[in-house]
């Protein structure tokens, strides 16, 4: 918040007229004792009545409120450990393994580079397919 901006230091609604910005200041000059902040609620009330482009420019220069007003904070997530992926979950689906030409997958532990969906050069173990050249 900047004090240089009589609505946001007095928490005046840019929207508001003359008569609506009047009243709020008056509201303030009368709870306040202090004669200084007196005058600095007067200085601002001629600012933004007595000049319409004094106050549409500062208008347009507060900045509105655009968070969401703070309710109850969410609940902390508790995640657990991660469950470890196994071979099994690794396995090519029926399907893809069919759009893919594998005929038969093979369970075992083959470096990547062996993997026929992995690496398109490598030919399917148990597959019939001439390799391309």
């Amino acid at each position: 918040m900047t004090d240089d901006n009589p609505y946001e230091r007095y928490d005046l609604d840019p929207s508001a007229g003359p008569k609506a910005i009047t009243a709020r200041l008056r509201e303030l000059a009368e709870e306040t004792e202090d004669d200084l902040e007196r005058a600095r609620i007067r200085d601002a009330w001629e600012a933004l009545t007595m000049h319409p482009m004094r106050r549409l420019d500062l208008a347009l220069r507060a900045h509105p409120e655009t968070r969401p007003t703070p309710g109850r904070p969410p609940r902390p997530l508790h995640w657990g450990p991660a469950e470890p992926v196994t071979l099994d979950e690794l396995v090519p689906l029926p399907a893809l393994a069919a759009l893919a030409g594998v005929d038969d997958v093979e369970l075992g532990d083959l470096p990547l580079e062996a993997d026929p969906i992995l690496n398109p050069n490598v030919e399917p173990a148990g597959s019939s397919l001439p390799s391309e050249p």
